[in-house]
């Protein structure tokens, strides 16, 4: 019965600062947010309720974002505060060894790391569509403002779209133009193209021709096939990988591994983040534990752990997304993103391992 009201009392400072920290992340990260979106939302007549929303949709995202830094904040600020006030030297002199100790905070993290994964892949699977398609709305004109009439004006102000047909329904332009006069630093520029599609938010042209003239206006001329390649969901049905469950991830490997090996490649990765990043979780409270016992006793500031394990856990982060992009550009062996876990974990027995 004892150890029981102990287990009550280490896992109500643990969850207690675990849900202040999570709560002050995303309220704080969607102002932020928020404020860099604002006059956008105000642009294109967004009401209250659509942003609300937004945010309501963003807020999954979020939660995936943040569980393992959050984790880490609240096992070193719970931990460090047990560590300062003796109560964990008073549990240890009493016979209580140390995993016993950490294993209501395993067991919680454990619990926290299946919610992640079934966050990421029942919730954001469905929420990630709706949040892109809103941002792509936000971040391009609407069409009654691209097109006012008979011209579609290029973002650097120096040329326009010029087309002889363009229907509304069908979010047509057929033989699009665009032609850009020669200055003093660069040559004219001539684009022609059979037709062009507004698509998931862009326009996508078709059978590209483009002219460009040097300093003495002699042309050059270069046909491009699908100079700016359509979006992966219009070619094959398939959504971005974010929004993929890992048995769709499955049946997109399969299918793409032959004839679109990169897409293939982006499809494993993804696969693989979805399972190291719930795991992540737990090994954080691995570190973190030892690193807070070790340094928050006494009359050691418990900032002292917290930056510790804060510094860790940025470590850990540059070299996931350092080996993600050197998987993604020279090295196809999307596995050589659990390093950081493997190192981790290790890490973590062997602190255990010499506390006991």
């Amino acid at each position: 019965m004892k150890l029981k009201r102990l287990d009550r009392h280490v896992l109500a400072r643990f969850l207690t600062a675990f849900l202040a920290v999570m709560a002050g992340c995303v309220f704080l990260f969607s102002m932020f947010d928020f404020s860099l979106r604002a006059a956008r939302f105000v642009q294109h007549g967004f009401t209250v309720w659509r942003v609300l929303e937004f945010y309501l949709y963003f807020t999954p995202e979020l939660l995936v974002l943040f569980m393992p830094v959050v984790v880490t904040i609240a096992a070193a600020w719970s931990i460090g505060r047990l560590a300062r006030d003796n109560e964990v030297t008073a549990m240890r002199a009493a016979g209580i060894s140390p995993a016993r100790i950490a294993a209501p905070l395993l067991i919680a993290c454990g619990a926290l790391a299946v919610t992640m994964f079934v966050l990421n892949e029942r919730i954001v699977t469905r929420t990630h569509d709706y949040i892109e398609e809103e941002s792509r709305l936000l971040y391009h004109r609407p069409i009654e403002e691209v097109l006012p009439s008979h011209y579609f004006y290029t973002d650097d102000k120096r040329g326009k779209l010029e087309f002889a047909q363009y229907h509304v329904q069908d979010h047509l332009m057929i033989e699009p133009t665009w032609r850009r006069p020669a200055t003093a630093d660069s040559p004219s520029l001539f684009i022609k193209a059979s037709r062009a599609e507004w698509i998931g938010g862009y326009w996508w042209f078709f059978d590209v021709q483009v002219k460009r003239g040097d300093r003495l206006q002699r042309e050059r001329d270069k046909r491009i096939m699908y100079d700016w390649d359509l979006p992966p969901e219009y070619i094959t049905g398939e959504k971005d990988p974010r929004s993929m469950t890992i048995g769709e991830l499955n049946r997109a490997i399969r299918r793409d591994a032959e004839f679109q090996p990169a897409r293939a490649l982006e499809y494993r990765l993804e696969r693989h983040l979805k399972l190291l990043l719930p795991i992540l979780v737990f090994l954080m409270l691995l570190v973190t534990f030892p690193v807070m016992v070790r340094l928050g006793t006494g009359r050691r500031p418990v900032t002292a752990g917290l930056g510790t394990s804060l510094l860790l856990c940025f470590v850990y982060y540059v070299l996931y997304i350092g080996l993600a992009a050197v998987t993604r550009k020279w090295i196809d062996f999307p596995p050589l993103v659990w390093v950081p876990n493997l190192a981790y974990g290790t890490a973590g027995l062997v602190m255990f391992l010499r506390m006991s």
